[in-house]
Parts: C-alpha cells; sequence; structure tokens
C-alpha cells in the first residue's frame, strides 16, 4: 500500500497523547510529514538499512532485559509503550528514501550472508507502524481519550484511500459499520480474554513463592485485583486444631520506597541441623558473624505442635512457608535451608514438590533484633503518621501491650476492606487510605500499622505470605488459594517478635471459595498432587507402586501379541491375494489377477481408475467371442460377489470362477494368436 498523508502523524500524536509522550510524537510525526515537502531523497544500500535495522533490534532487546529487571509484572505494558520509538528510525528512511519502501532483506538479522543471493522483495511499513503505534497505545491505554473510536477513525481512513475504485460506496459504508459494530464487541471479549490468559501465563512463568528481598505491593493500582482461585499449597493442621486460622509467613521487609517493601538484611546464612538432619530456627541466637550460633539442645521441640505443609515448588530455589513462633522444620527432600534474620527461610535444593513439617512454639532469638530500618517512616509520610500516634495517644512512655488493642480499634472502627480501588489524587496512595477513602486491602491495611507503629517508637517490619483458613472439600486438608496471599505487621514486644494483624477479619469472608466454581478445578488440582506425590513422594511408597507396572506390562504385552497376530493375518491375506505360484495358486483372486495379466500380454491393460468390470466390459468386443461374453458376465457378478458381498461366496461358486476363467484364459490365447497369424 502507499502511504496515506497524515496518518501516520495521526496515530503517533494519539499513541503521545495516551503515553504521555506528546511532544516528542509531534516532533516525530513532523519529521515523517515534511518528507512530502522536502524534495531531496536519499538511496540507501541493503547493507545500511540492515545496519539501522539492527540498531533497533539491539535497542529493543536492551529495553526488554531493562524493565523485565526492574519489574517484570509491568514489564510487558513498558516494553509495548515504547514501541513506536524503535520503529521510527525505519519510517524515516523509507519515507525519504527514492523508492519510498524498504527491502525486506534489509531486515535480516541471522540471514545476512544470503541478502545478496535471495530476491528482492519491497513493502511499505506504514502501515505495520500504525498498527504498533495502535498497539502501543491499548497497552498504555489510560482512558483519557475514547480508544476505539479513534483507531477505528484511523484504520477507516486507510481503508477508504485504498479501496477499489469501482467499488459502490454504499456498500463500502455498510461494510464499515458492521466491522465497527463487530470490532466492538470482539474488543470487549478480547480484553476480558487477555486478562485471563494473562493471569495464566504470569502464573506459569513466576514462581508462587515471594521474592525475599524485595516486596512490590498493590498501593495506588486502580480498579479491583485480580484474585485467583488456584491452590498454591496444602497444610494439614496439628492433631489439637481447633479449626481456626493460620498465619503463614514467606518474607519479612524492613524498607519502604514507594509502592515496594525491601529487604536491607540480604545475606542468607545456613541454619543449623541437629543429628536427626532437622532443621533448629529457634533455639539458637542468630549471629552476625560467619556462621549460625550453637544450638541449645536442652530446650526439646518434639512435643510442640506442627504443621504439614504440602507445596509445589516451580524452581529448585524457593521460600518455605512458616507460621509464628517456628522451632524446627523437617524435611528430609531438602538438605539446605538459610535465613537472612527476619524469618525468612529459603531453600536451594528443593525438588518439584515437598513435604515438610514446621514445628512452633517459642522463637528464641533466631530473629535478628530490631535496627534503625525498623523505626524508620519515609519523609512524606512522617508528619501524618506522627501527628495521628499524638492523636491516639501512643506515647513512647506507654506500655506496648495497651498500645496494640489501641491501634487495632482504630483500624478495625474507622477503615473497611476492599479490593475495588478507586483513583487517589496527587498524594501518595498510603495518604490517600488514611484521610481520604479509609477503604483498602491488606497491603495498605499492613503498611499503615508498620509506620503509625515506628511513629509510637516501636520497631514494626512488613511481613508478606499467607492466610490458611479454608477447609478443603476433597479431604482433611487446609487449601491455600493464591487469593488467600496476605500482608500484616510483625512488631517487638517483650524482646520477641510478634505477629499483629489489623486487617478487618471480613476479608477472609470475602474471599471464600464458591463450591461449584471450584469443585472441578479443585478436583484436577488434588489429582496432580496426588501424581507429585507418586513422582517425589517417600520411596517406600514408590517401591509399592512399581507393583502396579505388572499388570500394566501384561496389558501392554497381550497388546502387542494381538497386533502381531493382525500383522501376520494381513500379510497372509496379501501374500494369497499377490503370490502367482506355491499353496496360494488356487486361491479364486489369484484367477482372475491370472486372466488380467495374460490380458496384458495380448495388448489389453487395465486404466488405474478401472475397476474389473469397467475393464472387461471395456475391452469384452475386442478380446472374447461372442460365445465368450455370457462366461465373462459370469466371472464379473461372482468376484463382485466376492469382494464387496453380502456374505462369502460358496465352494460351488469358487469352483465355478476358476473355470470360466481358465476357459477364458485359453479362449483370449487363442484369439490373441489368430489375430497375430492374420496380423
Amino acid at each position: 500500500m502507499k502511504t496515506i498523508p497524515l496518518t501516520m502523524a495521526a496515530a503517533l500524536i494519539f499513541w503521545g497523547h495516551q503515553a504521555g509522550y506528546l511532544i516528542p510524537a509531534c516532533f516525530m510525526g513532523v519529521v515523517i510529514e515534511l518528507a512530502r515537502v522536502i524534495k531531496v531523497r536519499w538511496e540507501p544500500s541493503l547493507d545500511q538499512v540492515n545496519k539501522i535495522s539492527d540498531t533497533c533490534t539491539v535497542c529493543l532487546a536492551g529495553t526488554i532485559i531493562y524493565f523485565v529487571s526492574l519489574e517484570i509484572q509491568t514489564a510487558l505494558v513498558n516494553i509495548l509503550r515504547y514501541l513506536p520509538v524503535f520503529a521510527f528510525p525505519l519510517i524515516v528512511v523509507q519515507e525519504y528514501s527514492t523508492i519510498g519502501d524498504i527491502d525486506v532483506r534489509s531486515l535480516y538479522l541471522f540471514k545476512k550472508k544470503i541478502m545478496g543471493e535471495t530476491k528482492a522483495v519491497r513493502i511499505n511499513l506504514s502501515l505495520a507502524f500504525i498498527i504498533i503505534c495502535l498497539i502501543s497505545v491499548a497497552a498504555v491505554n489510560n482512558r483519557l481519550f475514547p480508544y476505539y473510536p479513534v483507531a477505528f477513525g484511523i484504520l477507516a481512513i486507510i481503508f477508504f484511500f485504498q479501496r477499489t475504485r469501482e467499488a459502490d460506496i454504499r456498500i463500502w459504508v455498510a461494510a464499515v459499520i458492521i466491522a465497527a459494530i463487530m470490532g466492538f464487541f470482539l474488543q470487549t471479549g478480547f480484553h476480558h480474554a487477555q486478562r485471563i490468559m494473562t493471569r495464566r501465563a504470569w502464573h506459569r512463568m513466576l514462581n508462587d513463592s515471594a521474592d525475599p528481598l524485595r516486596g512490590t505491593t498493590a498501593l495506588g493500582r486502580v480498579g479491583r485485583l485480580k484474585v485467583s482461585n488456584r491452590i498454591i499449597f496444602r497444610v494439614i493442621p496439628p492433631e489439637t486444631d481447633d479449626g481456626g486460622a493460620y498465619l503463614l509467613k514467606e518474607a519479612a521487609y524492613t524498607f519502604l520506597s514507594g509502592n515496594m517493601w525491601t529487604a536491607a538484611q540480604n545475606k542468607f546464612k545456613p541454619v543449623t541441623q541437629s543429628e536427626n538432619s532437622n532443621f533448629i530456627t529457634g533455639l539458637q541466637p542468630f549471629s552476625d558473624h560467619r556462621g549460625p550460633g550453637r544450638q541449645q539442645a536442652d530446650r526439646p521441640v518434639s512435643s510442640k505442635p506442627t504443621l504439614t505443609i504440602l507445596t509445589r515448588m516451580k524452581k529448585a530455589k524457593g521460600v518455605l512457608r512458616s507460621p509464628e513462633k517456628i522451632l524446627e522444620i523437617d524435611c528430609s527432600a531438602i538438605s539446605d535451608v538459610k535465613t537472612n534474620g527476619l524469618g525468612t527461610f529459603v531453600v536451594g535444593d528443593a525438588p518439584g514438590f515437598i513435604i515438610y513439617d514446621v514445628r512452633y512454639g517459642d522463637p528464641g532469638t533466631q530473629i535478628r533484633p530490631p535496627g534503625k530500618l525498623d523505626l524508620l517512616i519515609p519523609d512524606q509520610e512522617k508528619a501524618l503518621f506522627q501527628n495521628l500516634a499524638v492523636e491516639l495517644g501512643l506515647g513512647p512512655n506507654k506500655p506496648v501491650q495497651k498500645i496494640l488493642p489501641k491501634i487495632k480499634k482504630y483500624f478495625f472502627t474507622n477503615f473497611s476492606y476492599t479490593l475495588d480501588l478507586k483513583a487517589g489524587k496527587k498524594t501518595s496512595p498510603i495518604t490517600e487510605f488514611m484521610t481520604k477513602t479509609k477503604t483498602g486491602h491488606c497491603e495498605y491495611f499492613a503498611t499503615a500499622t508498620v509506620l503509625l507503629l515506628r511513629a509510637a517508637g516501636i520497631p514494626a517490619r512488613y511481613v508478606s505470605g499467607y492466610m490458611a483458613f479454608e477447609k478443603s472439600v476433597w479431604g482433611d486438608k487446609i487449601v491455600v488459594r493464591r487469593k488467600h496471599a496476605h500482608a500484616w505487621t510483625e512488631v517487638f514486644v517483650n524482646g520477641r517478635w510478634t505477629f499483629f494483624d489489623t486487617t478487618p477479619p471480613s476479608w477472609t469472608a470475602e474471599e471464600k471459595s464458591h463450591f461449584i466454581k471450584t469443585a472441578i478445578p479443585d478436583l484436577f488440582s488434588l489429582m496432580g498432587y496426588g501424581f507429585a506425590l507418586l513422582r517425589w513422594g517417600n520411596p517406600e511408597t514408590k517401591k509399592k507402586l512399581l507393583w502396579l507396572l505388572v499388570p500394566l506390562g501384561i496389558l501392554i504385552i497381550r497388546r502387542l501379541l494381538r497386533k502381531d497376530k493382525k500383522r501376520k493375518e494381513k500379510s497372509l491375506r496379501h501374500t494369497q491375494n499377490h503370490d502367482p505360484s506355491g499353496s496360494m495358486a488356487d486361491t479364486p483372486d489369484f484367477y482372475i489377477r491370472k486372466l488380467e495379466e495374460k490380458l496384458i500380454r495380448s495388448g489389453f491393460s487395465r486404466k488405474p481408475p478401472e475397476t474389473y468390470e469397467q475393464f472387461f466390459i471395456r475391452i469384452r468386443e475386442k478380446a472374447f467371442s461372442r460365445q465368450d461374453i455370457p462366461s465373462l458376465v459370469t466371472v464379473i457378478s461372482i468376484h463382485k460377489q466376492l469382494r464387496f458381498g453380502p456374505g462369502p461366496i460358496s465352494s460351488q461358486k469358487q469352483r465355478l470362477l476358476k473355470t470360466k476363467i481358465n476357459r477364458l484364459v485359453q479362449k483370449c490365447t487363442i484369439i490373441n494368436t489368430k489375430s497375430d497369424q492374420i496380423e
């Protein structure tokens, strides 16, 4: 297609308006449209255009690596945002070249050796560039301007100038209107499908455990947060379980920047193992020196309550989930557990599925004591929370046991839980939460609680993990779904770090699963856990399950023998039909082929699509005498019954077929001999 005036500039301006780069977009549009005014042209070589294309590709690859390393959750949107920038140099080359298009060979990245050997294929990149701009706009669409009408208008203009001149304009307009209506509904459907597919893709690409060094929150995001019913792991509660809920910690963080919590302690040290190879997490002091502290073996842990956790490990390295006051981790499938002193435990050699027991009670001094970062408040929120601490009477001289109930009552009374997030103003999300909306999800409550405790002079940390509370329909375990992810606070009380959750309890009611929606997926998940247990579970169980291979082997051998028998029967039939000598010479099919071979030697060959009936009818007057025609008709009739039924032919008909064919073979010989003598 030819470049339609102003269309690429319009697409660029639309992209700049939506992406927030209106001035650069206007400049790029002016550069492109000036090509219609400036008559100076450039005739680039194939190698020159190829170098420009390679440069654009390298820049795009670098941008992908940068955004993926920065924040993988938003990397795709950020990459799509800048696509027009990387395609712009090629468009400039095209518009200011003497020919006005691009040789496809110049876009090769890996086939450079054959560029000069292949035939030139030239294309115009204008439409492709416009589509790239629209895709970029769709990725960053901030609803400042209606996307669909503008995108459709640009495409309609292009199609109008590209239409066939002989076409009726009324039919063209009607077709465009129908396409617009269908496109609108398709856009809505694709929008919902995109949400589903994106969520599933991230679930497959990312591990289900937290990052022990950095936790990205959803503070400040607009709209309803995406939640998933997918089961992440299962928990077997202790025998003394009374049906309560369990906070299972994954990671703790100390420093807040924007909407991201980070852990300043990024050095992980091995956890001490006992004589029975269990990992002792709460019986020894955490040491800042090289290596962990010594185990205090005089404090028994076997009598403490135990949680059993069954989980998949998508990566060899993963974060272990643990309850409050963890003492010991027992898992025969792993040999290396490390901790950073914040109560975060990572494993570096996990198989695809592990089962581990966690005993809990008194955490001892395993978790690192408070530091300066545990009292740090960002400058933007410092005044707000210090004033609130004074207003609530949270003075530094007040005992912590009285401050915690007051803070919990404050949040339970004045705030509400929701996943439907509204757009904030210029203030930070946490300030908007505390002063305006007073509604949010657990990450708002946990962050606000940490900052309020720090303003009161109490060390606090942000904790991410899961709340285990939903009993499984398919068994006695507790299932933990992705939507059960939770955030809460860890506060330093009487020399111990203690969980402190100020999110209103109503959030668990909102996250309860409906049986109709989750029954079938949960059943498949249970089957998947069963297969994982067989693959990575107890070795003794695997040995017992090997006996299941015996009946399976019998079935396979029997099936192979049956196939071999059928193969022999088929080979026998094939030999009977094609073997012209030996014991197979008396088969009925042999004689019909014998007649055919005789006719072929006499100069009458059967055409590929012809049946025997068609062949004999075609040559009967030339190859046979009138007296032999009835015999030929009898042969055709019996052969049709032999091949197509109904039912097998009798022995009498078989003998009749042989007799008639032998007679026709002799007659055919005599006739052709006479004809040869005549000739």
